[in-house]
């Protein structure tokens, strides 16, 4: 008796492991369907994205960099403050569009453009 409930409880650990990992590889983590060798599940447009998107990235970092540059000041400006965040706003929302126009999902929404719901909180753990 003792015997068979050790080996239904080390079945039932094993497979909620399982489950565990496999969830955790198919939702983006670890290289599932959103990186790693799956990552041309949306047809190889992630490459055209980039490529299109260079600029616009490139210039959201550098607003990003002046932003962090101009708050760590002992006196930052307010209305220069404002401007940058505004610039960058514009910039975020041409790359959404761009995103959508490859029909990807637009940057920091999530995987897959849906919530994530356990994994906003971190990842499968």
């Amino acid at each position: 008796m003792k015997k068979s409930i050790l080996i239904i409880a080390a079945a039932a650990a094993i497979t909620l492991t399982g489950t565990q990992v496999f969830a955790c590889y198919w939702d983006g983590y670890w290289g599932g369907t959103m990186g790693g060798p799956m990552a041309m599940a949306n047809g190889g447009n992630y490459q055209g994205f980039y490529e299109k998107t260079a600029k616009i990235r490139q210039d959201l970092a550098a607003k990003q960099g002046e932003y962090s540059a101009l708050m760590a000041a002992t006196n930052p400006d307010p209305q220069r403050a404002a401007d940058i965040n505004r610039e960058m706003t514009v910039l975020h929302d041409q790359l959404s569009a761009q995103a959508k126009s490859f029909n990807l999902p637009a940057p920091n929404t999530g995987h897959n453009g849906h919530m994530n719901g356990y994994a906003m909180m971190g990842g499968c753990w």
